[in-house]
């Protein structure tokens, strides 16, 4: 009785075990096999080939109008002293070596006493010089004598050489006895700020200039480029900028691209130079800026669209030539007209998925 018990029990046990086996293949089956997409599914996602096309641009981005640095120039007095009149306004158009601001200034005036007696000394010294000289022709002078007296003239024309170049950086005509100092303009241009006031106290070490001149017959245009877009932005390269004022588009070119990628943005700053003869380019406006792609390039390229990002990598869908649809990795640089540029990953004739692909991911991960 207890044999024919045993038997089936037995029977049992190895039924279930075999049932256990087969539910873990196919349970690691199903974890292994690809999932794919419905027909009603697949009906919701827009296919694109992957091609060679060709890039008018290569960035359309955001930009500010700014002062050129190379033709602005923040003045202030070499010399300490008091402001005592403003000779032009903001706004004001001015000429080269255009008086801005007069100072009266104590330096000036010693500067000018110091050449009055520089040159007093020089006619003394070449006068014991030269009769240093006729002693010497008379054998009547020491050699001694004779070499200091030449030494002294040297001195004096040294001493006095130093006075007049101090004379000519202040701008002082020699005898005119005065104590003003006038703040001029290096170059042409405008008067786009003024700091200075009359009664106040300036000098090389103010913190503020007293007048600041731009030319600002061209400007600069400030553009942060994400690090993906560098690799197509080159010096001299065209650019084009137009602003919310005027219809007409503002031709300019790259001048400097940074060296430092800021760490919050990912970008990095870009200048470029945009002649601006009518003065219709204000500092300070904001602009579109598209850099301009070189003649006749080419690029591997997707539709924007078609990228999915995890925030490290990028990756899009798909179609094997079977009809099903796999996630791919890719390695994508600039955006340009609408397109991502691929550097690897894909080939042209791949079909990617182009509307739908964040869809089509989750369905595939479900």
């Amino acid at each position: 009785m207890m044999r024919r018990l045993f038997v089936p029990l037995s029977l049992c046990l190895a039924l279930l075990a075999g049932c256990g086996r087969a539910n873990d293949a196919a349970d690691a089956t199903a974890a292994v096999a690809p999932h794919e997409l419905t027909p009603a599914q697949l009906s919701f996602l827009k296919f694109t080939r992957v091609a060679e096309v060709e890039a008018s641009s290569v960035a359309n981005l955001s930009g500010t109008i700014d002062f050129d640095e190379q033709r602005t120039a923040r003045l202030n007095a070499p010399v300490p002293g008091r402001v005592v009149e403003l000779l032009v306004q903001v706004g004001d158009h001015i000429d080269a070596d255009q008086p801005l601001v007069a100072l009266e200034s104590p330096e000036v005036r010693s500067a000018e006493a110091d050449y009055v007696h520089a040159e007093a000394d020089l006619v003394v010294a070449r006068k014991a010089a030269e009769r240093a000289e006729r002693l010497r022709a008379a054998r009547a002078i020491a050699e001694k004598d004779y070499l200091q007296a030449q030494e002294d003239a040297q001195k004096a024309a040294a001493d006095f050489e130093r006075a007049r170049a101090q004379l000519e950086r202040l701008r002082v005509t020699p005898g005119a006895r005065t104590s003003r100092y006038l703040v001029r303009a290096p170059f042409a241009g405008t008067v786009v700020a003024r700091k200075a006031s009359v009664g106040m106290s300036a000098g090389p070490d103010s913190p503020e200039p007293l007048a600041v001149v731009s030319d600002l017959s061209q400007v600069r245009v400030v553009v942060r480029v994400p690090e993906r877009q560098l690799p197509l932005v080159r010096p001299h390269q065209t650019v084009t900028v137009h602003v919310e004022a005027y219809p007409d588009e503002f031709p300019g070119e790259v001048t400097v691209i940074g060296d430092v990628v800021d760490d919050a943005t990912r970008t990095v700053p870009v200048l470029c130079a945009v002649p601006n003869a009518q003065r219709l380019l204000k500092p300070a406006m904001f602009a579109r800026v598209t850099l301009k792609a070189p003649p006749g390039l080419r690029i591997l390229a997707v539709p924007v669209r078609a990228l999915l990002s995890d925030g490290q990598r990028y990756r899009v869908i798909v179609r094997r030539p079977d009809g099903g649809l796999e996630p791919r990795a890719v390695e994508a640089g600039a955006e340009i007209d609408g397109h991502a540029q691929v550097l690897s990953g894909l080939t042209v004739g791949d079909e990617v998925v182009s509307e739908g692909a964040l869809f089509a991911a989750q369905a595939l991960a479900s």
